[in-house]
């Protein structure tokens, strides 16, 4: 009887496991950059700033995306890695270039960040997409 539940309870645990890892997250191809009819990065005025914390460049491509401003404040995209520092006015949408890349950098992605408020928070990043 013991085996019995030790071996339910396992199975219980699997199970629940698997549908925990079918959950109804973002898909990967959902951030990758320059394949939407919508701004690719929305920016708010408040915690959390960024729609997407992460987003995805696609390998050996250039790309171009876009960034709204969502909030009443002045925004700020700061990506020092490709040398971009763009403000964002207030319900302005911005388009941001970037270059082809085929390697990620050294820690595997790319900083970026408001000026004016990343001590509150407003940072994300870029990750090569697979």
């Amino acid at each position: 009887m013991r085996a019995r539940k030790l071996v339910l309870g396992g199975l219980t645990v699997v199970l629940l496991l698997g549908l925990v890892g079918c959950g109804g997250g973002d898909s990967d191809s959902d951030n990758v950059l320059g394949g939407r009819n919508t701004a690719d990065l929305v920016v708010k005025d408040d915690f959390p700033f960024y729609d997407n914390k992460t987003l995805k460049v696609p390998r050996g491509r250039e790309v171009t995306f876009t960034v709204f401003n969502d909030g009443k404040k002045v925004h700020n995209i700061t990506i020092p890695a490709f040398t971009i520092d763009m403000d964002v006015q207030p319900g302005q949408t911005v388009e941001i270039k970037l270059p082809a890349v085929n390697e990620a950098s050294r820690d595997g992605f790319w900083t970026m960040y408001c000026k004016y408020h990343q001590s509150q928070g407003e940072a994300g990043r870029l990750e090569l997409a697979d």
